[in-house]
């Protein structure tokens, strides 16, 4: 499994359950980058434990690299995705010197201390960095409540994605239709369609269908699973992690897929700490090779992020009609998102962004 394989399986597995009724959009990738972060500085049982769940390469220097090869290859999307990661230390510490410098390149990312005496003014030094990195699109990304003097180590995610499509869906088409957020409860969406060839496929191992959605200029691809039944969301999401990714045919299909935009923040560090990473968050933590004095426990693994899908695209280009597929007899795949469904951002790799839909009015 690649590098941002396991962990993020199983970190999102637990993620979604306990966020079942709410629309989500995560990177479990970011999570991971920060706590192999926090690895290369750790030492002693810290280090031991975070060996353990991160799994990381035998030699140490192999880390970094790995890291830098999936970031370096993300940069070069014309889609632009954001994922921007930092560790804040509170000021009483000492940022081991050297530190920055292993850990900058390769995870486009730094640790920088700041002063919390008042949480005003730090709470604006966070949220100014978060406008920065995403180009004004994440804000207030933490609140003076989060950022007590008593605070130690923070760890912090800005996430923005906004796709732009290969085939681009036509405004005129966009309708208003019913959405099943569940078997007795029906609202009303922005539905958006569109027809052509794309990848599809059912799966009863998912009991659900889903559906390949290329990207403008981007080596990216949103994957939509969408469950057999109205309830079917827990179940999908417990195995998507498990299902293995492969080329599939592309058949001709009648897409419908409402507009959503989802805005959401959590501090997942209850999350890390079901999967086995606990000592990182005690006092007695050793993060020996980021900050002096070494006792420093992580009190915060803080993410924010901002999704959108909405008809944007390439102008000029519209879905592949086969010829194969239209011919007299053959029938139409019809894939109609009307009912809670989970998708991923996600390259041949990589999944850099997780999530489901429950309520696109929400």
């Amino acid at each position: 499994m690649s590098v941002a394989g396991q962990f993020v399986s199983d970190f999102y597995k637990r993620f979604a359950k306990d966020n079942l009724d709410k629309n989500i959009c995560i990177s479990p990738f970011s999570v991971e980058i920060l706590m192999h972060m926090v690895y290369m500085g750790a030492g002693g049982k810290t280090a031991q434990e975070l060996r353990k769940i991160l799994k990381p390469p035998p030699n140490e220097s192999q880390v970094a690299p790995r890291f830098k090869d999936i970031l370096t290859n993300l940069e070069v999307n014309e889609n632009e995705v954001i994922l921007a990661n930092r560790i804040y230390v509170n000021d009483e510490y000492q940022l081991v010197s050297g530190y920055n410098e292993l850990v900058k390149d390769s995870f486009k990312a730094e640790a920088q201390t700041i002063n919390l005496k008042n949480s005003d003014n730090a709470a604006s030094v966070v949220n100014k960095w978060a406008i920065e990195v995403s180009s004004g699109r994440i804000r207030n990304i933490v609140s003076p409540n989060d950022m007590k003097p008593d605070l130690k180590v923070a760890l912090l995610s800005a996430i923005y994605f906004k796709p732009e499509w290969l085939y681009k869906f036509n405004p005129k088409d966009t309708y208003i239709a019913d959405f099943h957020v569940t078997a007795q409860k029906r609202i009303p969406v922005e539905m958006m369609r569109m027809s052509g060839n794309f990848g599809v496929k059912i799966t009863f191992r998912l009991n659900a269908q889903y559906i390949y959605l290329p990207l403008r200029n981007s080596n990216l691809t949103m994957v939509i699973f969408l469950p057999l039944e109205v309830d079917g969301l827990e179940k999908v999401e417990k195995r998507i992690s498990t299902y293995f990714f492969r080329t599939i045919h592309k058949e001709y299909v009648d897409l419908r897929l409402p507009k959503f935009k989802i805005e959401f923040s959590a501090d997942v560090k209850n999350i890390l700490g079901k999967m086995g990473i606990r000592d990182a968050f005690e006092s007695s933590a050793d993060l020996s090779g980021l900050v002096k004095p070494s006792k420093a426990p992580i009190n915060k693994v803080f993410q924010k992020a901002s999704f959108e899908v909405d008809e944007e695209g390439d102008d000029e280009d519209t879905p592949p009609i086969e010829e194969y597929n239209k011919c007299a007899g053959c029938g139409q795949w019809e894939f109609i998102a009307e009912h809670p469904f989970a998708y991923l951002i996600r390259d041949q790799h990589t999944t850099y962004i997780q999530g489901h839909v429950v309520n696109p009015g929400t």
